[in-house]
C-alpha cells in the first residue's frame, strides 16, 4: 500500500480508499479508518468520501469542492488533497489535523474484502 505522500499517480479515482492512520472521530492512537472515494453525481461538486470502516461505516464523511477534481482525468487531485489536508482531515474532538504521514492508499483494483468471524456471531 503506497503512502499518500509517496504516491506516483497525480490523482485518486472512484473506488480507491484513503486509509487514515487514526480515526478522525476517536482521536490520536485510535487506529485506522477507511474512507471510500465515490461519485457524488453533482456537476458543481467534487468527489465524495464515505466512511468504509468502523462504527460510522456507510456515512458520508465529506463532499469535496469542485476544485478538488483532477483536471485531466476524472478523479481526485493528489496535489489538492495534500495542500488542503489540514482543512478537511481534522480530529472531531481533539482538534488538529489527522497525521498525513501515515495515510495510505488502497487502489480499487488492488484490494479485497475479507470476512472475519467473531465469537458473538451466529452461523448463518
Amino acid at each position: 500500500m503506497p503512502r499518500l505522500l509517496d504516491l506516483s499517480d497525480d490523482f485518486l479515482i472512484i473506488g480507491d480508499v484513503i486509509r487514515l492512520c487514526d480515526n478522525y472521530d476517536l482521536g490520536p492512537g485510535s487506529g485506522p479508518v477507511d474512507l471510500l472515494i465515490f461519485d457524488t453525481r453533482e456537476n458543481d461538486a467534487g468527489l465524495g468520501l464515505m466512511v468504509a470502516s468502523g462504527y460510522k461505516a456507510g456515512l458520508v464523511f465529506a463532499v469535496l469542492p469542485e476544485e478538488s477534481r483532477f483536471e485531466k482525468k476524472p478523479g481526485l487531485s493528489k496535489a489538492w488533497l495534500i495542500e488542503n489536508w489540514d482543512k478537511w482531515f481534522v480530529f472531531t474532538y481533539q482538534g488538529g489535523p489527522v497525521p498525513i504521514e501515515g495515510t495510505v492508499i488502497l487502489h480499487w483494483n488492488e484490494r479485497m474484502t475479507v470476512e472475519t468471524r467473531h465469537a458473538d456471531r451466529r452461523p448463518a
